[in-house]
């Protein structure tokens, strides 16, 4: 099951504000940075995961980010991508 504005919404209600267009841009970045190889069944999982951390650390992210040091590694800027991260071990 592809991931959807929909099915996004429903799973992650605090993106219900945002709008429509912007929601749908994360998904297909999120769609294109995420491996079905690597993650197989966990594939819908890692991209939600994924589009709701691009939400998060966007300019009018959400109040997701962590505020924590610059690191290596991006995604460990907010919740979700923390969540991916630990989905993708």
């Amino acid at each position: 099951m592809a991931v959807t504005v929909a099915s996004l919404t429903e799973r992650f209600p605090e993106i219900g504000p945002t709008p429509e267009a912007v929601v749908t841009r994360a998904i297909a970045e999120a769609t294109r940075r995420t491996s079905l190889a690597a993650l197989g069944a966990r594939y819908d999982d890692a991209v939600a995961l994924r589009a709701m951390h691009l939400l998060a650390v966007s300019p009018q992210g959400l109040n997701a980010r962590l505020d924590t040091k610059p690191t290596d590694n991006p995604l460990r800027a907010s919740t979700y991508g923390q969540e991916l991260l630990a989905l993708q071990r």
